[in-house]
């Protein structure tokens, strides 16, 4: 803008008296200028305010009118309600608990159609699950402190239980007379303990609490479909408020057909309990039948119990009404598993009551008390056997079983494949504690350990019977046997022409070199394993040849990882020989090579590295021309970490089984 004090702009030069007022004038008449100009802003803000404000209600009214035609408005009510009970999670997941953030009550708060169609649609409330948190006293605290740290702790738990409650009436009442799905996890541990003092107040809370919940899931026991139970009960019938839970009569649970059941036994408060290795509180258990489970309509049944109530004299289930069944370990209030394992005769003895079984899960030992299933023996334990089958007894006929995991505690379970006929078993899974080969003596080790008589109740795996009995019919084996030769588990792959998935949870025998200056350390010679999966093509441009004799061609779920620490190996594989298999495969699968000698595509795999470098496989699976989600749908490699323990480790993903 022109001035003509211009030439004096930013520079020292200092007005005349004559100048000053000039000066002045001019600066008002700029600020004059500023004004009008704020003024013409503020007119165009207030325009564009204006504006924004049309647009933001114009926006409205086109939602608005577009959610009158929103396809979800045009279902009629039996589709929609299907729609919202897509929505809601399983019984065991956190996102069931009854809670405003439950999907049904969300649900029933979008609309007020949506609202009344959700009240109308009682199985939208049918699913009833009650966590209750566990309350113990604490020692530390003054005994002029504890009686009010109890009581503060015991009207915490009433308040939780109340809420509880009044949540649970709610849902009973819009569920109608749906059948009913309870999943309850709750303890009377506080019952149990040392200081009978501390414990009153919170007894009584505990038990008086339990007490309400079940009478209330009681009064609606005709309407039980499927039970989840997680109990820890005292061994007190006259104390206990869980059990009632178990002791019904089949007239009260008409149409139960799905049962889980798993006790832990806790303390009684008069007589608490020291409990040690092998300990077992029976004698509550002892002569009880658990009438709950005994109803005609009973298809699926798992327990978890102290074996007393497990005894088959006791127990009075329709058994040939049984599709599935899982018997399991049950838990000691120290921690230590219980004696719920099975022989072998005993299992045999059960199965032939369940013609009809589709699925089983059993637990199999020699009946012997132990520290716990799963727990790692020493290195120098060797596995006993467990007690055979007896021979003269005619073999088992279970024509619809297609499911069977076996979970060997210290012991064998090759008799009784023996004795077993399963002409539909399809998946087998067999679970054995950690036994370690030895391939070299090492100093330290008891002569127990080092005795050579042993080696073959080591180096022979209960699945090779299995596999050579069932092999024809087998398509997914699962298997966890830390230290099985590698050459054993290829010999029982030879025996499996169809398997169409397979998993290995544990490192081979050839992986631990006992020699080694560090034998906790990550495994070697496992490469040549996957060279026995990968398939040689030959292209000569014409035809596509694949050479015999690799193993598994109709495999399609590969999982080969372990992380157990209780081995000092784990089972992992170099970038190449993966490589190798990857495209093998994929160039075995294409659609260039004969239908009757093309293998099949891979779906799924899950390998760990000894040095993963990713963007380098798939950098290399593209350099030779293969799409990596072409020919694998699901793609799982573990990143490397180091333990606290400094050792090299990679990690792998749990892929841990349902019991169903």
């Amino acid at each position: 803008m022109d001035s003509p004090f211009s030439e004096y702009l930013n520079s020292s030069y200092i007005p005349s008296d004559a100048e000053t007022p000039l000066i002045r004038a001019l600066i008002q008449q700029k600020l004059d200028v500023i004004g009008s100009i704020d003024k013409e802003i503020k007119e165009v803000e207030d325009s564009l305010a204006a504006l924004k404000i049309r647009r933001k209600a114009t926006k409205i009214f086109i939602r608005k009118h577009q959610a009158l035609l929103a396809p979800i408005k045009l279902l009629p009510p039996d589709i929609l309600s299907t729609v919202f009970l897509a929505c809601l999670p399983l019984i065991e997941c956190p996102e069931a608990a009854m809670t405003p953030n439950h999907p049904a009550v969300v649900i029933s708060q979008v609309c007020h159609h949506w609202r009344q169609l959700a009240f109308d649609t009682p199985l939208l409330w049918s699913r009833i699950q009650l966590i209750l948190p566990n309350v113990n006293c604490n020692p530390y605290f003054p005994l002029d402190e504890a009686d009010r740290v109890n009581g503060e702790t015991a009207a915490l738990f009433d308040s939780v239980v109340q809420r509880l409650f009044d949540t649970t009436a709610i849902w009973l009442g819009r569920s109608k007379d749906c059948p009913l799905t309870i999943f309850m996890d709750a303890s009377e541990s506080a019952a149990g303990g040392v200081d009978l003092s501390q414990l009153r107040t919170l007894e009584g809370s505990v038990l008086m609490g339990l007490g309400k919940l079940v009478g209330l899931l009681l009064s609606e026991s005709k309407r039980w479909e499927q039970i989840r139970f997680r109990l820890a009960i005292v061994g007190d019938s006259c104390k206990s408020q869980l059990s009632r839970l178990l002791f019904l009569t089949p007239q009260d649970v008409p149409i139960l057909h799905k049962a889980s059941i798993v006790i832990n036994a806790v303390d009684i408060l008069e007589a608490p309990l020291s409990p040690i290795v092998g300990s077992e509180p029976t004698d509550f258990w002892d002569g009880i039948a658990m009438g709950t489970i005994h109803g005609q309509s009973l298809q699926s049944l798992t327990l978890a119990c102290p074996k007393a109530a497990t005894k088959l004299k006791a127990l009075q289930v329709n058994w040939g009404g049984l599709t599935e069944l899982s018997l399991r370990p049950h838990m000691l209030v120290s921690g230590r598993n219980g004696v719920t394992d099975l022989t072998a005769d005993e299992a045999l003895n059960l199965l032939r009551l369940c013609p009809n079984l589709k699925r089983c899960n059993l637990a199999i030992g020699n009946g012997s008390l132990h520290s716990g299933w799963g727990t790692p023996p020493p290195v120098w334990r060797t596995p006993l056997p467990v007690a055979p089958v007896q021979e003269d007894r005619p073999v088992c006929r279970l024509p619809y079983l297609h499911s069977l995991i076996l979970r060997e505690d210290i012991g064998r379970t090759d008799s009784l494949a023996s004795a077993l006929d399963l002409p539909s078993l399809r998946s087998f899974t067999q679970l054995s504690p950690a036994h370690w080969p030895r391939q070299a003596p090492h100093t330290g080790f008891p002569p127990s350990y080092l005795n050579p008589e042993e080696e073959s109740l080591w180096n022979v795996i209960p699945l090779v019977k299995w596999v050579q009995r069932f092999g024809h019919t087998i398509t997914s084996i699962d298997f966890k046997h830390i230290g099985v030769p590698q050459h054993t588990v290829e010999k029982c792959l030879e025996d499996l022409p169809n398997l169409i998935s397979l998993t290995i949870r544990s490192p081979f025998s050839e992986s631990w070199n006992m020699n080694t200056a560090s034998p906790w350390a990550l495994g070697s010679g496992c490469d040549s394993f996957l060279k026995r999966l990968t398939p040689e093509v030959i292209d000569d441009g014409d035809t596509v040849t694949i050479i015999p004799g690799f193993l598994c061609p109709k495999l399609e779920d590969l999982v080969l990882n372990s992380f157990l620490v209780s081995a000092p190996v784990q089972l992992v594989f170099n970038e190449a020989s993966v490589l190798e298999l990857l495209t093998g495969r994929a160039m075995a699968s294409s659609k260039t090579v004969p239908e009757v000698s093309r293998v099949s595509k891979l779906r799924y795999i899950s390998l760990a590295f000894v040095d993963p470098k990713v963007v380098d496989i798939e950098q290399e699976l593209s350099r030779r021309g293969f799409d990596l989600d072409e020919f694998v749908g699901e793609w799982n490699y573990p990143d490397p970490y180091t333990p606290p323990s400094s050792l090299h480790t990679p990690q792998i993903y749990d892929f841990a089984m349902d019991e169903f």
